[in-house]
């Protein structure tokens, strides 16, 4: 008896209760890119044991989801959510936030898709200084990768990646800096912060545009990555084919930081399974990036000045650890919503 009221009182704790350990309201940096990765799953169980146990993060809080959100994401009254927030100790930023709906069927935004299939966010980028030990660590669960732990060069830098899949369509790619050693980031234990988002996109320029004159983001690069010899790839790609097919990526931000950056790739020359008509937040996956903004109002003149619908409701959301906001979202033509949010007094 104890045993089944243990167990009862611990899935109200999980699914209702909200527990945070933040004191106060939270102020995110403004002009930095985004503040955290919002991600549909139909269990955050076995997200919160891989993020916990391998990873070396916390749940920083946890419970229902405002109505309000759920209303300005054009979801019928009748969804419910619950949430989940993970976060790397010490780190500001670079969040993920697990979201679980009820009420509505979904399906995964990009269901059994390969690398260079485009359609919606495709993975949370991370550092770690030991990326196969994580690989093993999530093989061990009965996940996947697109490749075991690949070793590659960009930008003048030896570098060691995987990208881990797990449930729900939704990948985690890990970067170890071989050569030369990665400085700071002491706040790594198991894996880092997120510290980009890639999409793998259909139409590379008018993404650019999008995040470029739409969203005002800089780029740090845009070119072709090829391989000189033929080698297994980090994304699967056939080893006779990795001389053979650009991959042309473009990483941007809103300033010169190393955080909250997103990143584009096309395969050129691979023309994938589009599921970008899929990549809403009903669906589950990588659903949204969270940008803050310091007035939202101001934010949606100048977005929708460029031509860019903006999806608001106007009523002020509770959303922890940030207590009051403002939302408002757009959507790219691959598929990434971007949900800006202002913090109330």
């Amino acid at each position: 008896m104890r045993t089944i009221i243990f167990a009862l009182l611990s899935f109200v704790t999980f699914w209702v209760a909200p527990v945070s350990v933040t004191a106060k309201p939270v102020q995110p940096e403004i002009g930095k890119g985004w503040q955290e990765a919002v991600v549909h799953v139909a269990d955050p169980a076995p997200w919160v044991a891989f993020f916990t146990e391998d990873a070396s993060w916390k749940v920083a809080s946890r419970g229902r989801i405002d109505p309000t959100i759920l209303k300005s994401w054009n979801l019928a009254p009748t969804v419910t959510g619950t949430e989940v927030l993970l976060v790397n100790e010490g780190d500001s930023k670079g969040w993920i936030r697990l979201v679980t709906l009820k009420g509505i069927a979904s399906e995964p935004i990009r269901p059994a898709a390969q690398a260079w299939d485009p359609g919606g966010w495709f993975s949370l980028m991370t550092r770690s200084r030991d990326a196969t030990t994580v690989y093993k660590k999530a093989i061990a669960r009965g996940w996947t990768a697109y490749s075991s732990p690949q070793e590659f060069s960009f930008g003048g830098v030896q570098l060691r990646n995987v990208v881990i899949r797990g449930p729900d369509g939704v990948n985690v790619s890990i970067y170890e800096r071989l050569v030369p050693k990665l400085e700071g980031w002491e706040t790594i234990k198991g894996i880092s912060r997120v510290f980009n988002v890639m999409t793998m996109v259909k139409d590379f320029e008018a993404e650019r545009a999008f995040f470029q004159e739409g969203l005002g983001f800089g780029a740090w690069f845009i070119g072709n990555y090829e391989d000189t010899i033929p080698v297994a790839t980090n994304f699967g790609l056939p080893v006779n084919l990795s001389i053979q097919i650009p991959r042309r990526s473009g990483i941007l931000w809103e300033s010169q930081s190393e955080d909250g950056r997103v990143e584009l790739m096309r395969f050129v020359g691979l023309e994938g399974v589009d599921h970008a008509p899929r990549a809403n937040f009903t669906n589950r996956g990588i659903v949204a990036l969270r940008l803050p903004v310091a007035n939202l109002d101001a934010w949606v003149s100048k977005v929708r000045a460029k031509g860019i619908e903006v999806s608001t409701i106007g009523q002020p959301s509770r959303l922890a650890p940030y207590g009051r906001v403002k939302t408002a979202w757009v959507q790219s033509p691959n598929g990434g919503i971007v949900e800006a949010f202002e913090v109330l007094p």
